[in-house]
């Protein structure tokens, strides 16, 4: 690689931005656009554009202006597959643009990992709440529903006995961007997270992760804990299924993230993207658990490089904690400067200000604060994450 390597980040916003100013202590040119005008990652890029990331011409348009030699999607689902098509034009290496579609269609990827042989809950799509309804008579409670094409928990409730099933069918439609929606059998089990990379068709798992998650019937990450403590053969079954969802889908010369869920009956497929993972999990977390330069990979796969993926042995430990809602009008809190300040606290922020209203905790936009803890061993993160939240006080009015 030499200085004069450009590269177009689509999308600039606090996911995207450690991944541009790594970029830039790498040798990288960085070039970045986004819809949003005061986007963090704006600040570490050479130029910039204003514009929608999921506009084909207007990606196009910027690459061939700025002339990079490459252009990425870092942790964002919704710019994959502008993203490549817009290489595809240009000539450039990507993910391909079939695969890039399906990374991002909760239907389509099912159906291509039904048509795979690879077991899925029973799942129908739906456009209105008529169709909604019949979907959960026909699969019966409980059920999951969900937009086909969102991120971020927006949307997605569990449906159990007495539930109205019409408000989530709204929900779910509202925060889907092609209005549709999707109903799926509720498995029961606990989640796990897979990261890994896709070169030549063969994927390289680094890390997995697992998950706490709220009580239904919002289900959303309250706590991500770096490495996984799975019994062997139980960690085996899910990369096997891992391996199994990327083949069926296509997915090739990217990075990936999975959530799996581990149910009664085995592993079972609950997401699968074409990017890393967000909240400092791809561009952050994964360097400090396995050794793995998860941006410069990337970008050296957009640059059409040949790419050797290798994690340390033993990996390290990570925590990530988010700070749910507590009912009532927030008066003030304290304590934050004190946990940033111990050993191994990555980030501490509270983001509500004095005088906010908290409510229900639905979606990720509603998380109120996160701690983000390093150490040499899961458990020492874990401890060190305790500490943290001992520290963090909010007062109510």
């Amino acid at each position: 690689m030499t200085l004069k390597t450009k590269v177009l980040f689509v999308g600039a916003g606090p996911s995207q931005m450690p991944a541009i100013k790594h970029a830039n202590s790498l040798g990288y040119e960085s070039y970045a656009i986004d819809a949003d005008p005061n986007a963090v990652g704006f600040e570490f890029a050479i130029e910039k554009d204003v514009g929608d990331i999921r506009d084909l011409d207007f990606i196009k348009v910027c690459a061939q202006r700025y002339g990079v030699n490459a252009v990425v999607a870092v942790a964002t689902d919704v710019a994959v597959p502008s993203v490549a098509r817009a290489c595809q034009l240009l000539g450039l290496p990507s993910i391909p643009v079939k695969a890039a579609d399906i990374s991002v269609n909760k239907v389509m990827q099912r159906d291509c990992l039904k048509a795979a042989g690879i077991r899925v809950p029973k799942y129908m799509p739906f456009h209105n709440v008529n169709e909604a309804q019949k979907c959960v008579d026909d699969i019966g409670l409980p059920v999951v529903i969900k937009p086909s094409d969102s991120a971020g928990s927006r949307g997605v409730s569990l449906v159990q006995v007495g539930f109205d099933i019409i408000r989530a069918a709204e929900d779910a439609l509202t925060a889907s961007r092609s209005g549709t929606g999707i109903i799926e059998e509720y498995v029961d089990g606990t989640e796990v997270s897979v990261e890994g990379f896709v070169v030549d068709r063969i994927f390289y798992d680094i890390c997995i992760s697992e998950k706490t998650r709220t009580s239904p019937p919002y289900l959303l990450d309250t706590e991500v804990h770096f490495p996984d403590s799975l019994l062997s053969a139980e960690r085996v079954s899910v990369l096997d299924l891992a391996r199994s969802a990327v083949a069926a889908c296509g997915l090739d010369n990217c990075p990936v993230h999975m959530e799996i869920l581990r149910s009664s009956q085995g592993p079972v497929l609950v997401e699968l993207a074409a990017r890393g993972a967000g909240f400092r999990v791809f561009t952050n977390i994964l360097p400090h658990v396995t050794g793995v330069d998860t941006v410069d990979m990337q970008l050296r796969l957009a640059l059409g490089e040949k790419v050797k993926i290798v994690a340390q042995e033993p990996l390290k430990g990570a925590v990530i904690t988010f700070l749910s809602p507590i009912s009532g009008k927030l008066k003030s809190h304290e304590g934050v400067d004190l946990a940033r300040d111990l050993p191994g606290i990555q980030e501490a922020e509270v983001y509500i200000e004095p005088g906010t209203v908290m409510g229900d905790l639905k979606c990720g936009a509603d998380r109120i604060g996160h701690i983000i803890a390093f150490g040499e061993t899961r458990q020492e993160a874990e401890i060190r994450t305790k500490q943290a939240l001992a520290l963090i006080k909010l007062k109510l009015e």
